[in-house]
C-alpha cells in the first residue's frame, strides 16, 4: 500500500504539539493534586508545634540572671532610661525580680497563679503586662505551656504558617497574617519561641498590642534561654531586657521566693512607720507607681 507523504509529514509535525499539551496537562493535574498535601503536611497542628517546643526549650531547674532593664521613653531622640535588674526563676512554679536604685525599688513574685508588687515598701494592685513575658519562660512542657498561652488568651487549637521577617513560623493563635487575636509565633526551625503579641480585647485599651520578641537564645546546660527580650506596644519599643550573667541552679533562700514572707516583711514595715508619715509615703509610693508605668506607655 502507497504512504501519502503528506498525510505522514502532518502527523509528524502534530506530535510534538500533541506531547506538549500532554505534559501541561499531567503538570498542572499533579501540581493541583500535591497543593492540598503540601499544606496537610506542613501545617502542624498546636499542641503537636507545642510539645516540638516544649522539648526544644528543654529542662532547667532553676536559675538567676542579672539583666539589665531599658525603658525607653515616647521621644525616639531620647536615650532610654537603664535598671539593673535580678531575675530568679525557680521551675515551674516561681519567679522573682528585684529592681534596686536611687529611683525607685522594685520586686515583683510570682507563685503558680498568685503574684505581688512591691514598689518602695508599699504593695499594689494589679500585675504590669510586661510582666508577662517570663511566664512563657517558666512552661516547658506542653501542658503548662497549653495552660499558660490560653490563660494569655492564645487559642492554641488554631495553627498557620506564617513568616516574622525572614524566618517561617508557626503561628499559633491566629491564621497568618491576622494579627487582630493574641498569638504566638514559633521558629519552623528551632521551635524556639520568637514572639508573643498579646492584644488587649476587653478594656479601655482594646485593640493596644503587646510585643514580646525573644531574642539570641542560648544553650543553658540542657535547655535554652534568651538573652534578650525586647517589647513594643503597638509598634513602638518601649523595653528592652539584657542579660548580662546567668548563674545556674544557685542557692536561694526559701524566704526570698515566698509570698507569705513578703508580705509579712511589708507589713512590718509599715507597722514601724507613723501614721502621719504612712499617708505621705501612700501618696508618694502612688505617685512612684504612675510614674514607673507612665515610662512603659
Amino acid at each position: 500500500m502507497a504512504i501519502n507523504p503528506t498525510a505522514l509529514r502532518k502527523k509528524r509535525s502534530l506530535t510534538p504539539v500533541r506531547a506538549a499539551f500532554f505534559i501541561a496537562a499531567i503538570s498542572v493535574t499533579l501540581a493541583m493534586a500535591a497543593a492540598p498535601y503540601r499544606a496537610v503536611a506542613y501545617v502542624l497542628e498546636g499542641p503537636h508545634v507545642l510539645e516540638l517546643s516544649a522539648k526544644a526549650m528543654g529542662s532547667i531547674a532553676a536559675l538567676q540572671t542579672n539583666q539589665k532593664l531599658l525603658i525607653y521613653p515616647q521621644s525616639p531622640e531620647a536615650a532610654p532610661t537603664v535598671y539593673d535588674e535580678t531575675a530568679t526563676y525557680v521551675m515551674p512554679e516561681r519567679f522573682r525580680s528585684d529592681i534596686v536604685s536611687d529611683q525607685i525599688q522594685r520586686t515583683h513574685l510570682v507563685f503558680a497563679d498568685s503574684s505581688i508588687t512591691v514598689i518602695d515598701g508599699r504593695m499594689t494592685l494589679g500585675e504590669s503586662p510586661f510582666d508577662l513575658y517570663q511566664q512563657l519562660l517558666r512552661s516547658r512542657t506542653r501542658p503548662r505551656l497549653m495552660r499558660t498561652l490560653n490563660r494569655l488568651g492564645v487559642e492554641t487549637a488554631i495553627s498557620s504558617l506564617g513568616r516574622i521577617k525572614e524566618t517561617v513560623v508557626f503561628v499559633l493563635g491566629a491564621r497568618y497574617p491576622d494579627e487582630s487575636a493574641s498569638q504566638l509565633a514559633i521558629d519552623k526551625e528551632t521551635f524556639l519561641p520568637i514572639r508573643l503579641l498579646l492584644v488587649d480585647q476587653g478594656s479601655t485599651d482594646a485593640g493596644r498590642r503587646l510585643e514580646i520578641f525573644y531574642r539570641n537564645w542560648q544553650k543553658v546546660q540542657s535547655g535554652w534561654f534568651p538573652y534578650q527580650v525586647d517589647f513594643t506596644v503597638n509598634g513602638r519599643l518601649a523595653r528592652e531586657i539584657r542579660v548580662t550573667d546567668l548563674r545556674l541552679n544557685p542557692s536561694i533562700p526559701s524566704e526570698l521566693m515566698d509570698l507569705e514572707a513578703l508580705k509579712a516583711s511589708v507589713a512590718l514595715h509599715n507597722a514601724d512607720t507613723p501614721q502621719g508619715q504612712k499617708q505621705e509615703a501612700v501618696e508618694a509610693v502612688q505617685q512612684a507607681v504612675q510614674d514607673f508605668q507612665k515610662k512603659f506607655e
